[in-house]
């Protein structure tokens, strides 16, 4: 059985690359409705589901959405990926009913576009899908945790 490493929020937002203050702003605000859970006098712990959700979240403002809009779309596709470990991509879809919402799913049970004129999706037209590469993300995130757990303590105070 493999463990499962965890990052505080202090390590979180160092491998994520969002500022610790900004990100624990988003979260008292609701803007990030998916960090894990915590109680006063514990940090929070981040498994690598949760790190999907915060790298999203930080990659979506960067690309000019807002930090409402953003976390909605990276905790949706976090709690997908979390849901399909063996998805290489999630596809974030958009309905003409509800343009500021969508729902994530594995980017195979999405029709080709070629089809969205004849077939409804989850019930509805698709309007937009946004598709994201979690395989790799998965695989960065890797990468950048064993880098993180490699500087034992000295950058836990920043």
């Amino acid at each position: 059985m493999s463990v499962v490493t965890k990052l505080t929020t202090v390590a979180a937002c160092r491998v994520a690359r969002i500022h610790r203050d900004r990100f624990n702003e988003h979260v008292a605000s609701g803007r990030f409705s998916c960090a894990p859970d915590t109680m006063p006098g514990r940090a929070r712990l981040f498994d690598p589901d949760d790190m999907i959700g915060l790298w999203l979240f930080r990659e979506l403002m960067d690309d000019g959405f807002d930090a409402t809009r953003a976390g909605r779309i990276a905790c949706s596709v976090a709690e997908c990926a979390r849901l399909n470990p063996e998805a290489r991509s999630i596809s974030y879809v958009q309905d003409y009913f509800q343009p500021v919402g969508g729902r994530a799913f594995p980017a195979d049970k999405v029709p080709d576009a070629s089809k969205w004129d004849s077939v409804k999706f989850n019930g509805t037209d698709i309007r937009k899908v946004t598709t994201f590469r979690i395989g790799k993300l998965r695989e960065m995130l890797a990468h950048y945790t064993e880098e993180e757990r490699a500087i034992v303590g000295e950058r836990d105070g920043d």
